[in-house]
């Protein structure tokens, strides 16, 4: 058994209350090193939910809306292209990528509302010399607002597709779901995906594998990409962070879906790990490597196979050591 990581939601601000009661210092402390080890230095971008072990993990509603608007506002990133084929829209915070295909865009996340899906996502598109009217497809990774804010506003401009597991169209129209005024209604139900299932269009798969524990219907997307003449496969994990409350189930949840992303470097061959949260994935700072690169060198965004296992591990990881502090009886032994 293995598992997982993303940047939290709301981030670290939003983590908030005393430590647990049940804790298991020791057995927290060595999970910590192993995921550091796992890491090492060029991979501990990744590291982020090993950060505030011990905290409560509940979303605070009081001081979300505030948290959220910070979170917003942190500077506008410039467009960029990972892939030949693979486009970063977003802000400082939270990403979109849009696929380039021969018959239009499949776009992955929408960006907290409309009005970041028009500054952000349609006008990066004409900065990068493509067209927002070839949006076709919109993934939604799973059901925060974050990442499905703009998705209504595109579909009503575009007529593209929304996309999402069924488990987060129940989640979204659950009269309890997570919501603030900065984030776009949720769109109304469409299509559904489940694992194993394949998005193309225009010749291009996008593979849809099933990650729960940020969110009960949360995935992964499997995307083929290209760098010049060389080929390669990159993961978008939609969502890992712990603000879903100190529940052992969804932690265990977690634990598995890291180590399913991990796995993909040796099963599907997948040697790039993204996230839709730069901070996670060292977005920014890979692209400035990408900036400087030298003819023959490589692309910064790609870690190998080895390094997605590598990932996945340090991922679970985090995971358990927050697991640690307060059951630390659920921690897998084997682990």
């Amino acid at each position: 058994m293995k598992t997982g990581l993303k940047s939290a939601l709301l981030g670290a601000s939003l983590l908030a209350g005393p430590a647990m009661a049940a804790s298991d210092a020791e057995l927290s402390e060595r999970h910590l090193a192993l995921a550091t080890e796992a890491a090492g230095d060029e991979l501990s971008y990744v590291l982020n939910n090993c950060n505030n072990i011990g905290k409560s993990y509940d979303m605070d509603p009081h001081s979300m809306h505030d948290v959220l608007g910070k979170l917003i506002n942190k500077g506008d990133p410039r467009p960029a292209s990972a892939f030949d084929n693979l486009h970063f829209l977003g802000t400082g915070w939270v990403t979109a990528w849009a696929v380039t295909t021969d018959d239009g865009i499949i776009l992955l996340d929408a960006l907290n509302n409309a009005e970041e899906a028009q500054r952000y996502i349609e006008d990066g598109l004409v900065a990068l010399g493509l067209d927002p009217a070839d949006i076709k497809k919109i993934i939604v990774s799973h059901g925060h607002g974050d990442h499905y804010g703009g998705a209504t506003y595109l579909k009503e401009k575009y007529g593209a597709e929304i996309i999402m597991s069924e488990a987060d169209w129940e989640e979204i129209a659950k009269p309890d779901l997570p919501d603030d005024e900065l984030w776009g209604r949720p769109p109304a139900r469409e299509t559904s995906v489940a694992d194993g299932d394949t998005v193309s269009l225009g010749g291009t798969n996008v593979g849809i594998v099933t990650t729960p524990g940020h969110t009960p219907g949360t995935i992964a997307l499997i995307v083929p990409v290209q760098d010049g003449g060389e080929q390669h496969k990159a993961v978008i994990w939609g969502g890992n962070g712990l603000n879903f409350g100190a529940k052992p189930d969804r932690f265990l949840q977690m634990m598995d879906s890291a180590d399913k992303i991990g796995a993909l470097g040796e099963s599907d061959n997948v040697d790039v790990f993204l996230s839709n949260h730069a901070s996670l994935d060292d977005t920014f700072a890979k692209f400035d490597a990408l900036e400087t690169r030298a003819e023959g060198e490589p692309n910064p965004f790609v870690t190998g196979t080895e390094g997605v296992r590598r990932i996945g591990t340090a991922l679970e990881h985090c995971v358990a050591a927050h697991l640690a502090t307060f059951a630390p009886d659920q921690v897998p032994a084997d682990l």
